[in-house]
């Protein structure tokens, strides 16, 4: 599918646009060091509705300012693009990084969001996470990213998937091969201001809560929390790592699908 390019704000944003042009809209988020082909397996369970989506700033094709960003930055980016393609509403989807970006565009532009469904996804980081990510991206700019490479595709991906080189681990690593340190350290510090857990009851449409049980990035009783908190079902995929969707594109495709069905209903 073409991508296309769009000034928004001094920063150009590589995005893709798919779908019946009369349709309700779905935004759909990426997770760190990707773009937006993460969700090329996914996109069967977005028929008959219109599908944005975009490499968020530092991310594949769109532009790499020098950072640290920010989510609230990264969130004006989709704000930004929906206003240039002239979309009022959109059921807002993120796995990981992109889940935090959804949320704080749930949480600060509420009036646009038709819907919310958190993927592998966390509210809240704890000082130690905080500081994991810093080491991290510290590492990277020392070392290059080949210093953090095979740690990360195990945090993301279960030995199953490396050992069969599936689809979702071999794109994986195509991305962090191409990800820069420069991008690592300011898209990193965006996920290092987090801290939306207490706002969460202020969202007040439809949710859902994708989670794992053994995911390394978003504790079990985290994810518990935010379902709550969203008054939101929770489903678990499994076993999988941080990137379940990945490992489980049939279950994951089914429960977008159900989700949709009742978040679009009139």
């Amino acid at each position: 599918m073409a991508s296309s390019r769009i000034e928004i704000d001094g920063i150009t944003l590589n995005y893709a646009i798919s779908g019946p042009a009369d349709a309700p809209v779905v935004c759909l988020n990426h997770c760190f060091a990707s773009d937006h082909r993460y969700w090329d397996p996914h996109l069967p369970a977005f028929e008959g509705f219109r599908v944005l989506r975009h490499d968020a700033r530092g991310h594949g094709e769109s532009g790499k300012p020098p950072g640290p960003y920010s989510l609230e930055m990264m969130a004006g980016d989709i704000v930004g693009l929906l206003d240039a393609l002239d979309i009022e509403h959109v059921h807002i989807c993120g796995v990981s990084m992109g889940g935090m970006i959804a949320q704080t565009v749930a949480l600060d532009h509420p009036g646009r969001v038709a819907s919310l469904a958190l993927v592998n996804t966390t509210s809240e980081y704890s000082a130690d996470q905080r500081q994991a990510w810093r080491d991290r991206a510290a590492l990277v700019q020392r070392d290059g990213m080949a210093a953090v490479h095979a740690a990360l595709m195990a945090r993301w991906l279960t030995a199953a998937a490396a050992a069969s080189r599936s689809p979702g681990y071999v794109y994986m690593e195509e991305m962090i091969g191409r990800f820069s340190p420069a991008s690592f350290d300011a898209a990193s510090a965006a996920m290092c201001g987090l801290d939306t857990m207490p706002r969460l009851p202020e969202i007040e449409v439809p949710s859902l809560v994708i989670a794992t049980p053994d995911d390394p990035g978003a504790p079990t009783e985290t994810s518990k929390k935010m379902a709550e908190m969203l008054g939101a079902p929770l489903h678990w995929l499994e076993p999988a790592q941080h990137l379940a969707s990945l490992e489980h594109v049939e279950r994951f495709n089914g429960l977008m699908r159900d989700f949709l069905a009742d978040a679009a209903s009139p």
